[in-house]
């Protein structure tokens, strides 16, 4: 019985999608074919929407087969090739993952320390490409902005001064920005300084770094309300100011950004400001995380921070 009740749905169902495609063609290029050819085709649709109605399974069979004869002796022209909607179906799959990428997410791997403990080596992220403003193909103009650049975002840049070092031309950077256009920063010690004002920094309790086996020092920093872990190694007074601390003004178009491993971080400290022209998106989401340096295969994965939001 259940054999003979599958047989007879497939029947049914071959006989709708029939039905469903004849109808297509048929009202599409209906001014194509000669009026009596219409009418023949018609009249093959009627005849088996009447045995799908009441008709018996082998009367539905025969039905679907008679509209199938016709549709193939006057609209088989007009019908597409399987190869040609397969090319279909691979050139609109691969235009929808150009145009996601181009302008909405972009993928983006976790290659170095310098944002840990917020993120770690091996986190896969997504990009929001689009956040700040859909960028127009060959240009540097952006519409459309959902938000401006705040401190404490995460974002993703390519390398502000190819021309200071060639080889990191076109590499892609993720860092936190802590200055956005006409802010002042200075460091003192641990502790950083926007427009003379300390940042709050609280003390959290140890780090140890998974990679390195080195315990550091865990603080939560308060950025305008964002909050987020910044970590230091130990036993150290000062963090690096590099060249560019104190910075008097961040220009306008610029931003000024600092890795959460504030002592193991090659950042604005060192080579200056982001330029917004460079910025690629907002870091949202870690969408997969895979400790490659983890011995056990089977504990690889870091499934506590997959689909994890993005502070």
């Amino acid at each position: 019985m259940l054999g003979l009740w599958s047989r007879d749905t497939k029947i049914r169902n071959k006989a709708k999608q029939s039905l469903s495609q004849t109808k297509a063609l048929l009202s599409k290029n209906r001014s194509k074919i000669n009026p009596e050819a219409a009418a023949i085709v018609e009249s093959r649709i009627t005849a088996l929407e009447s045995a799908l109605a009441g008709g018996s399974t082998e009367e539905i069979r025969r039905r679907t087969d008679e509209l199938e004869g016709a549709s193939h002796d006057y609209l088989s022209k007009f019908a597409k090739s399987k190869l040609r909607q397969n090319v279909e179906a691979l050139v609109l799959a691969v235009g929808l993952a150009l145009v996601i990428r181009t302008f909405l997410f972009q993928p983006f791997k976790i290659p170095s320390g310098s944002m840990i403990p917020t993120l770690l080596v091996g986190d896969h992220l997504l990009v929001s490409k689009f956040i700040y403003g859909t960028r127009i193909p060959f240009t540097d103009i952006r519409i459309f902005p959902f938000e401006e650049i705040k401190r404490g975002d995460v974002i993703v840049f390519t390398y502000p001064n190819p021309e200071k070092d060639p080889s990191k031309n076109d590499m892609y950077y993720i860092k936190r920005v802590v200055g956005i256009p006409g802010d002042s920063i200075d460091i003192n010690g641990r502790q950083l300084i926007i427009n003379g004002r300390p940042v709050p920094l609280e003390f959290k309790g140890g780090y140890l770094d998974e990679r390195s086996g080195e315990e550091l020092d865990d603080y939560v920093e308060d950025l305008s309300g964002h909050k987020h872990d910044a970590i230091f190694r130990q036993g150290k007074e000062t963090t690096n100011k590099g060249s560019f601390i104190p910075v008097t003004k961040v220009p306008e178009g610029h931003v000024f950004v600092m890795g959460d491993n504030r002592d193991n971080s090659q950042d604005s400290r060192f080579w200056g400001f982001v330029p917004f022209d460079d910025i690629a998106g907002k870091a949202i989401l870690i969408h997969w995380s895979w400790d490659f340096q983890n011995p056990d295969i089977l504990n690889k994965v870091r499934w506590d921070r997959i689909l994890q939001g993005i502070e």
